[in-house]
C-alpha cells in the first residue's frame, strides 16, 4: 500500500429512514445490523493508534444511532485533533445538529439529490424534502463545515445541477456532484450514468480550479459570481484511487480498504481475541490494498458492495 490509512469511515448501522434508488432499490432486502458501541470504541482506539486522523460516521443513516453523539465525544476525548464528520440524509438534523455540535462534530456532508418534491418522492420513497432542507439549515447554523452531496442520474435529476448550485450558494455551502457508481444493483455502463465532464459543460458558469486537498475525492471549481466551491467526484470517469487513504468499518466489524475489494478482516473479533494478531492482520490488509476502483465493476453481482451496508 502506497498510502498509510488516515481516514476511517464507520458504518454504525445498516438501516435508513429513506430508501434511495441508487443505494437500496425498492423491494431489496436490507438486513438490520447495529454496531455495538463498545466494539466501535475499541476499533477506533486501535485504528487511531495506527494513524487515523479523520473519522466519518455513516450508515445506513447515522443519526438513527442512539450512540452517535457519545461516539463523537469519545473521539474528541481521545484526541481533540481528530476530525469528526458524518454523512447524513438530513431528515433528523433539525433536531440533532446542535447536540452533535456540542459533542464535537467538525463537519457534515448532507445528501440532496433534488429540489423537486415529486422527484424526491420517486428517488427516496418519502415526502420529507422540507425536513431535509430544514436539517441542512440547522446544520449550517450549528456545525462548522457543511457540504451538500448530489448523485446525478441521467434522465432523473441531471437537469437540476444549476438549480442545486444556486440553492447551495444561497446558503453559503459547498456542493459536490457524485457520479452514479456501479454497485450490487447496477453495472458499469448503466444508462443512468452521466459524467462530471458532461455536467460541468452544461453549466452556465465559467469555472476555474479552486483549492483542493491532496487526498480529496472531489475536484473543486468556482466562479467569480459564486461564493462557494462546486466539487465533482468522478469515481467512474476519473478515479482517484491512487491518492486514496480511506478504510471502512462496517457495523458488524468488517474492515475494508475499498468499496470494490472483497478482502476484509473482522476487526471486532480480532480485537476481542488478540490485539497483536489484530495489528498483524490489519497491516497485511493495508499492504494488500489494490487501487483499482469501480471502473473494474463490469456487471452487477453480489460480490459488489451494498452501499447501505458499507456506508456508501
Amino acid at each position: 500500500m502506497s498510502h498509510t490509512p488516515r481516514y476511517l469511515r464507520v458504518s454504525l448501522l445498516s438501516t435508513c429512514n429513506l430508501q434511495c434508488s441508487y443505494c437500496q432499490p425498492g423491494g431489496k432486502y436490507r438486513p438490520a445490523v447495529l454496531a455495538v458501541e463498545d466494539k466501535v470504541c475499541s476499533a477506533i482506539r486501535f485504528l487511531h493508534g495506527s494513524g487515523i486522523r479523520k473519522i466519518r460516521f455513516t450508515g445506513g443513516e447515522p443519526t438513527l444511532s442512539k450512540g452517535l453523539c457519545r461516539l463523537v465525544s469519545f473521539v474528541k476525548a481521545m484526541d481533540k485533533d481528530v476530525h469528526t464528520a458524518i454523512t447524513s440524509n438530513g431528515v433528523l438534523l433539525e433536531s440533532k445538529a446542535k447536540e452533535l455540535s456540542r459533542a464535537g462534530l467538525d463537519s457534515a456532508n448532507i445528501s440532496l439529490d433534488t429540489l423537486d418534491p415529486a422527484k424526491f418522492r420517486a428517488l427516496t420513497g418519502s415526502h420529507v424534502l422540507n425536513r431535509v432542507i430544514s436539517g441542512i439549515d440547522a446544520a449550517a447554523e450549528y456545525i462548522g463545515d457543511v457540504k451538500l452531496n448530489c448523485v446525478l442520474i441521467r434522465g432523473v435529476n441531471d437537469d437540476e445541477a444549476d438549480r442545486l448550485i444556486s440553492f447551495a450558494n444561497s446558503r453559503g455551502l459547498d456542493i459536490r456532484f457524485i457520479e452514479f457508481m456501479p454497485n450490487r444493483y447496477s453495472a458499469s455502463g448503466d444508462p443512468r450514468f452521466v459524467s462530471s465532464e458532461e455536467i460541468r459543460s452544461r453549466l452556465p458558469w465559467d469555472f476555474r480550479a479552486a483549492p483542493t486537498g491532496a487526498n480529496s475525492a472531489a475536484r473543486y471549481f468556482t466562479d467569480p459570481s459564486l461564493g462557494i466551491r462546486v466539487g465533482f467526484i468522478s469515481s467512474v470517469s476519473s478515479p482517484f484511487c491512487a491518492g486514496c487513504d480511506r478504510i471502512r468499518l462496517t457495523a458488524d466489524g468488517l474492515l475494508h480498504t475499498c468499496l470494490y475489494d472483497s478482502n476484509n478482516i473482522n476487526l471486532f473479533d480480532l480485537l476481542a481475541d488478540d490485539s497483536r494478531r489484530a495489528q498483524a492482520e490489519f497491516m497485511e490488509l493495508a499492504r494488500l490494498k489494490r487501487f483499482r476502483g469501480c471502473h473494474n465493476a463490469a456487471k452487477p453481482t453480489t460480490s459488489l458492495p451494498s452501499f447501505s451496508a458499507i456506508g456508501g
